[in-house]
Formats: C-alpha cells, sequence, structure tokens
C-alpha cells in the first residue's frame, strides 16, 4: 500500500464521521432534517468507501467506522433534542429506533456493496475469459 492509498484510508476513516458533525449541528431541527440527510449521505459513504478500499479488510474498517459513527449521530441528536426540547419518554423511544434503525440500513448498504462488489468481478472475469 503505497502512502497516498494509505493516507486515502485514513482520511476515508476521518470523513465517515460526518454524520456525527451533521448531529451535532443539527440536533435543533430533530427527525424530519437529520434523518434524510443521513438517508442519502450514508448510502454515499458507502460508495466511496468501496472505492476507497482496495482490500476487503479496508471495506470491512471503514463500514464499522460508518456503523459507529451513524448510531453516535442518532444517539446525540436524540439525547441533545430530549435533554433540550421534548423531554419526554416518547422521545428516549424515537431515538431507541433511530438508532437501531440507523444500523441496520448501514450493515445492509455495506453487505449490498459487498455483493455488487463481487458481482461486478465475477461478471469481469467472465467477460475476459470469453475474450
Amino acid at each position: 500500500m503505497n502512502k497516498f492509498k494509505l493516507a486515502l484510508f485514513v482520511v476515508m476513516n476521518i470523513v465517515n464521521y460526518v454524520l456525527v458533525v451533521l448531529a451535532c449541528l443539527l440536533w435543533k431541527c430533530g427527525s424530519m432534517v437529520i434523518d434524510p440527510i443521513f438517508l442519502v449521505l450514508q448510502p454515499v459513504l458507502v460508495v466511496a468507501n468501496l472505492f476507497v478500499s482496495q482490500k476487503n479488510w479496508q471495506f470491512i474498517i471503514l463500514s464499522f467506522h460508518l456503523l459507529i459513527s451513524t448510531i453516535a449521530a442518532n444517539a446525540i441528536s436524540g439525547l441533545l433534542y430530549y435533554s433540550n426540547i421534548a423531554p419526554s419518554s416518547e422521545t428516549l423511544l424515537v431515538c431507541k429506533y433511530e438508532i437501531v434503525i440507523g444500523g441496520v440500513y448501514v450493515a445492509i448498504l455495506s453487505v449490498a456493496a459487498v455483493l455488487i462488489k463481487r458481482w461486478l468481478k465475477q461478471a469481469d472475469r467472465i467477460s475476459s475469459s470469453k475474450n
């Protein structure tokens, strides 16, 4: 692994935590604003992780960091909203569900990305063997 690829891998590990920064900045808006942003940004980050990673273990590490970022961002935004705007048990319940759903969503996206990558490699091997 050369220095550029290593630096890109480290930068992508840090970029995965943009969700936490957004959660800290946008917590006053609540789930109506944060959740759609996360739903669009998470697949973008998974695809970026897929292109940055050269090996499967790198993609697993990047996906794990994205998973941690998603869980932390949902927890931070939910708890900030709970403690400052709506201190009710329903707010905590929504926060718990957002954490679980976000984690499952990132896991599904990561598994789908790995399957698509393997399918593309297999299709490339088949087309190159025909030539």
